[in-house]
């Protein structure tokens, strides 16, 4: 997703392409392009000069959006989506915790987009980050 935002929305990247440059082996990526058009957030146009683009401008895809196009809703305990399933929920203390975690998770995923990811590998190609093993240790 962050190569599609990096290319204008209205152009369509070959899968080969991006498999290229991410490594992701073809067949998986073609898996999660699947996952991402039928999410609405990528289209794929088959053939020679197909490929993939994003469906939506990148300041509308969040990072909730796209990762629940490919996994699923975002659950980190199963007690947070169907508490029903659970005879402990009105007595356990990991509830509210689980609750307050799951919700501080959906926060962030919803508070970031695709844009701000697209703008964050822009600035990483122009300065990559230093491995800590790389800097010089002065003493």
């Amino acid at each position: 997703m962050i190569e599609l935002g990096v290319h204008e929305a209205t152009q369509l990247m070959p899968t080969r392409v991006i498999a290229q440059k991410t490594g992701v082996p073809k067949a998986f990526l073609h898996k999660i392009a699947n996952d991402l058009a039928r999410s609405g957030l990528v289209r794929t146009v088959s053939g020679p000069a197909g490929g993939v683009g994003l469906a939506q401008p990148a300041q509308a895809i969040t990072m909730l959006n796209i990762l629940e196009a490919v996994e699923g809703p975002v659950c980190v305990n199963v007690c947070q989506v169907r508490p029903q399933d659970c005879p402990r929920t009105l007595i356990c203390p990991g509830h509210d915790f689980f609750g307050e975690l799951q919700a501080s998770i959906l926060g962030q995923l919803r508070s970031r987009t695709l844009a701000d990811l697209v703008a964050q590998a822009e600035r990483l190609r122009r300065t990559p980050r230093v491995r800590v093993q790389d800097e010089v240790s002065i003493g």
